[in-house]
């Protein structure tokens, strides 16, 4: 399957900007700082979900509100013969995961976790190398950099 690139225009941008911060601002607001009308504004973004450029709105969670202070990036290999389908599957499940990606390079999967600390992380590791790993190597995301375009 062949995807079709949108061109968009600095309006278009604009409005994804915001809408990226900013998932619930109102059609007035957005606007506003486009300098369009609210039935303008409204007319754009919604030309944007039905295009497919906005694919879904929603709720950019705080992990530490809820007892996950501890945040790591865990580089994954399987086995030659690995059973990736089933790793994704086991993975899939945890409410700690963030973000999974099968990526190039030395490991198989970069994987994004927030967890309520050390024992629960080593916890969810073991218990993946008793089914599925080869090797890992985990990494204490320290801090997280704000981006411009990246909700904050």
């Amino acid at each position: 399957m062949t995807m079709e690139t949108v061109l968009l225009d600095d309006i278009d941008h604009a409005l994804l900007g915001l809408l990226r911060k900013t998932g619930r601002m109102s059609y007035r607001d957005l606007g506003i700082e486009v300098s369009l009308g609210a039935s303008a504004t409204a007319d754009r973004v919604k030309r944007l979900e039905r295009i497919g450029v906005i694919a879904g709105y929603s709720a950019v969670i705080d992990p530490e509100t809820i007892g996950r202070t501890l945040r790591a990036a865990v580089d994954v290999r399987l086995p030659a013969d690995g059973d990736h389908e089933g790793f994704e599957a086991e993975m899939s499940q945890l409410d700690e995961v963030d973000l999974a990606a099968h990526v190039t390079g030395p490991f198989d999967y970069l994987i994004l976790m927030s967890v309520a600390g050390v024992p629960r992380l080593d916890d969810i590791v073991r218990s993946w190398g008793r089914s599925f790993l080869a090797e890992t190597s985990t990494r204490i995301l320290l801090h997280t950099v704000e981006l411009a375009n990246q909700p904050g």
